[in-house]
């Protein structure tokens, strides 16, 4: 099965059907199952990353999360797969698509003009995440 490595938050808001598009600089023609992969990268790394909605929407929807001396310390997990959904689209973000979507969404990735946006439908967080060494781009995960 082709995968594809997310930070968290990012891959999380994915597995629990939060986020529902993958933004991307790079387009891809695969279309079908697709393994979610939660990449190793610390989140303290990439809070400051996160807007200030998307901040907000990680404590609302992630009730395990807390915040304990300025860290974010959470259960997400990091370098295992922990989904699968099905990717369905692949679109080049305009003004026309942009208008299309939720202001959530939007929150919950990087929605600049010319990126792609990689639309995930049948998402399914799988009942135990499962240790895999993500990749750049897309890859054949054997799990």
């Amino acid at each position: 099965m082709k995968a594809i490595t997310i930070w968290q938050p990012w891959a999380e808001f994915v597995a629990t059907r939060v986020k529902h598009n993958e933004t991307r600089s790079w387009a891809t023609k695969y279309r079908g199952q697709i393994a979610i992969h939660a990449a190793v990268k610390p989140i303290k790394q990439v809070v400051p990353l996160l807007s200030d909605e998307a901040f907000r929407l990680m404590i609302e929807k992630l009730e395990k999360a807390s915040i304990a001396a300025g860290k974010l310390l959470t259960y997400f997990s990091y370098g295992e797969v922990i989904a699968t959904a099905e990717l369905v689209d692949c679109r080049l973000i305009t003004e026309e698509y942009l208008s299309t979507l939720s202001d959530t969404e939007k929150a919950l990735g990087d929605y600049t003009l010319g990126r792609y946006a990689w639309e995930l439908k049948n998402i399914e967080a799988l009942p135990e995440p499962v240790p895999a060494k993500g990749q750049q781009g897309l890859w054949n995960w054997e799990g």
